[in-house]
Parts: C-alpha cells; structure tokens; sequence
C-alpha cells in the first residue's frame, strides 16, 4: 500500500514554534520514510504572519515547501490551501505548537490500510510534563447539543488487542495532530471555511464524514506534545475568541443535525438558552446568534449538500458510537484533574 503522505502546518506569526517543533516533524518525516517506503513532504502555510517566517524558513528548513498568504484568514482556510498544494494520497494536519514523536506518522498512516477510515486523531500530551491531555474524544447528544470535549484513553491489560486491531473510534479527530484520507477530504470539500477563523472546524470535518458512512479512529501509541492555544491565545483577544466558539457551535447544528428529534430537541435548548442568557446578563450568547443568523443562506445550502450526501443519520451515529463506548476497554476523562487522581505518578507534578 502506498504510504505517501503530506504533512501540512499552518501557522501565523509563529517562527519561534516553527523552530521549535519543525526538527521534531523531520525527524519523524524521516522515520516514516524508513519505515513505510513512502515519500514524505512537509508544507507550511503561512497565514498573513508579519514575522520573519518568509524568510527564516526557506534558509533554516531548506527541505520545507513554503506558502505564504498575504491576509490572514484562519485555520479552516489555511488547511485548505495547503490541502490543494499537497502531493500524496494521506494528508496529516499538525500545529506549529506541537512536537511530535519519530514513530508519530508511522502509526497513524497504518490505519489506512481500512479503506473505511477517513481520518486518525493522536494521544497528545502537556508540552513539558507528561500528563495526558487529549486522545479519543467521546460524542453524546444531550440536551439539544453534541457534548464533545471529554476524552479517552486506554490504559487496560485487554486494551492491547484492540490497539493492535486498529479499533478505537474517536468521535472527531483533532486538526492540530491527526492525518486524513485526502481522497476522503476531497469529496467533503475540505475544512467548512464558514467556521474560520477557529473552533468547530474539526468537529465539523469529522461529523460529515462520520455521516458519509467513514470512520475516525484514535491511535495511542502515536504521540505528540502541545503547546495548548500557544497560537490562539497570542494573536486573539479572548472575548473574540468565545464569540467565535458560540457561533460556529450554532452553526455546526445547523448544518449537520438532520434526524428530526434531535432539530427538534436543539430548537427547545435553543429556546431555553435565548431565555436563560438574558437572566445571567450573558449578552455575548446574543452577539454570537446574530453573527450564526446572518449565515443562514449558507447555512440552508450546505445543509441540503450534507443531507443528500449522509449515508448515516445524527441517530446512527449517536448509537454507533454509545455501542463503542460500551464495549471499548477505554478510562474516561472529564477533567484533566481526573488524569491526576487515576495516575498517582502524576501526584508531584502541578498543573
């Protein structure tokens, strides 16, 4: 099987993460190739950045194919240029703030030996100290909403069969350290660019492609390091930042949720949070919805797009992934305070 794969980094004002992490991604690139017997390119995107990576990365990482963009539009847009610049069949998606284990790649690529599988989402930990911090995410609909924030891991004896069988699901995979079927990609039009400049974009790429009858798994023993919203948090006030949050989960549902109980059970918490948020003085809810509300043409036209083009219902899925949950070897995680309390190794280091 072919294992040629892109690796595509975007990035905006983050030469010094570049510099950090890029060794890391070449060194992995290299054990890939050894490996494999594939080939391996390594794409940056530069996203309207006015610091010196035009000109530092070209001379430093002379192995490295630049892009540059003159505005900077977002991690959505961004992955999707790189994305039509990519040469290979597997394409993986990495932050500029994330360094990355030498059998990263190897390990992800393997699980496309299933021609079912859209994309592999990695087990990632804190930058500088090994506690867990993100690895299988888990989906629920509950109360008009997907909640998908608690992760997962395996840390059980019987655990190993289902590694070595490739069968952990992952309700979405993260952009910031999973690689995708770029085949898969393609027929999904890439990342939704309305969701620019952040958040959801992931959630969002995955749903559609759980619902066009894919699979998205979790590989534990690929391994990376992140620096979390290292990125974000440098060039984005926060209240922007939680604005864009509310308003691309709006939209999310708009779009994608088409099993008529769940819209219905979505339009009654709407109802109930259009309440409540004026009680607690919450009036950034308010902004976010007329910010959702003035996408509603797009909104119609790629939901009628994902609802011709589902395999699967939001009910499929929902129950697909609870019969997963259920039978998986897999520890739940709802809080990273948790982590320290299930690993007593972690007990003498502060988070």
């Amino acid at each position: 099987m072919n294992f040629d794969l892109s690796i595509v980094i975007p990035t905006c004002n983050g030469l010094h993460l570049l510099r950090e992490n890029l060794p890391s991604v070449e060194a992995a690139a290299r054990t890939h190739q050894r490996e494999t017997g594939g080939q391996t390119e390594i794409i940056v995107v530069d996203d309207g950045g006015r610091d010196e990576t035009a000109r530092a990365i070209p001379s430093e990482f002379p192995d490295v194919y630049l892009i540059t963009r003159q505005r900077n539009q977002g991690f959505a847009i961004t992955c999707n240029v790189g994305l039509k610049s990519s040469r290979f069949p597997w394409v993986a998606l990495l932050n500029n703030d994330v360094r990355v284990e030498e059998d990263y790649f190897v390990y992800q690529t393997l699980h496309f030996q299933d021609p079912n599988v859209f994309a592999v989402t990695a087990k990632v930990f804190e930058w500088d100290q090994p506690i867990f911090a993100t690895g299988g995410k888990l989906g629920r609909f509950r109360r008009g909403f997907w909640s998908l924030y608690t992760n997962y891991d395996t840390s059980t004896p019987e655990a190993g069969e289902w590694i070595e069988k490739r069968q952990l699901l992952s309700t979405y995979a993260i952009g910031g350290f999973s690689t995708y079927s770029r085949e898969k990609l393609e027929a999904l039009g890439g990342f939704n660019e309305l969701l620019s400049p952040f958040h959801w974009e992931d959630v969002d790429l995955s749903y559609r492609g759980w619902k066009r009858g894919w699979e998205v798994h979790y590989e534990p023993r690929s391994i990376a390091h992140h620096r979390t919203s290292a990125t974000i948090n440098a060039q984005y006030k926060k209240a922007f930042v939680e604005a864009a949050a509310v308003r691309n989960r709006l939209l999310f549902h708009w779009i994608n949720l088409h099993s008529p109980t769940y819209v219905l059970r979505h339009l009654i918490m709407l109802g109930v949070l259009f309440v409540t948020r004026l009680w607690v003085l919450d009036f950034s809810f308010y902004r976010s919805f007329l910010q959702a509300v003035r996408q509603l043409r797009q909104v119609r036209r790629l939901r009628k797009l994902e609802r011709k083009s589902a395999e699967r219902t939001d009910a499929d899925l929902s129950h697909l992934l609870r019969l997963f949950y259920q039978s998986a070897p897999i520890q739940i995680y709802y809080s990273q305070r948790e982590v320290l309390q299930k690993h007593p190794e972690y007990k003498d280091v502060e988070v």
